[in-house]
């Protein structure tokens, strides 16, 4: 819940910028409009690095027990990270198009909080209804939570309930993989939304 909230959230500092921050200076500028963009999304990636490392040491503090192996961590660092890539190419594009906080602000629950409730956070993907079920396989957000319990918990449920195989380990190469696929998708969504709100 941290990632998408946090990163969605980032999107308002893209019309702040916009209307009177420093954006039209930039624009001038000899810089490339994507890194604008990658500059942007630099700044989300570490502050949410950060809230969800401090998340991870409260946790650990208050005495939770993770199962999770030195390939298990690589596979939730790398699952965190291409969501919240994913998930700041949805807030930047979506900035690009709502011209005011408020409307962004609006939108946010829909954006981020909803598919959570689709996604296996709470209950198996499998307790849905049918075409929820299927609709659930195809939200981003299902396949990195599975990654994240499949890293940090030792538990390959969420995966098996996606993929229905029994290796775990090409199960969450598949599920990484649709996370990047919606990683490099949304950041070239975002790219191309900025650099055509930009220009009007």
């Amino acid at each position: 819940m941290l990632i998408p909230l946090n990163t969605m959230f980032s999107g308002l500092s893209v019309i702040v910028d916009r209307e009177s921050g420093a954006q039209r200076e930039l624009l001038a500028a000899p810089v490339p409009r994507p890194v604008l963009v990658l500059g942007n999304l630099a700044v989300a990636l570490a502050v949410t690095a950060l809230q969800v490392t401090v998340l991870i040491a409260a946790a650990l503090a208050r005495g939770i027990d993770f199962h999770a192996t030195a390939t298990g961590v690589l596979w939730f660092a790398a699952a965190a990270t291409l969501f919240a890539i994913g998930m700041y190419g949805v807030a930047e594009t979506l900035a690009a198009r709502v011209p005011k906080a408020e409307e962004f602000i609006a939108r946010v629950p829909a954006i981020a909080i909803v598919p959570w409730f689709l996604a296996g956070s709470l209950f198996p993907i499998s307790a849905l209804p049918g075409f929820l079920e299927w609709f659930a396989r195809f939200l981003p957000l299902t396949h990195g939570l599975a990654l994240v319990r499949y890293g940090l918990l030792g538990d390959s449920s969420g995966l098996h309930a996606i993929w229905r195989m029994g290796d775990p380990t090409a199960m969450a190469a598949l599920s990484l993989g649709v996370v990047a696929l919606f990683a490099v998708a949304l950041t070239r969504v975002s790219i191309r939304a900025f650099t055509r709100s930009a220009v009007r």
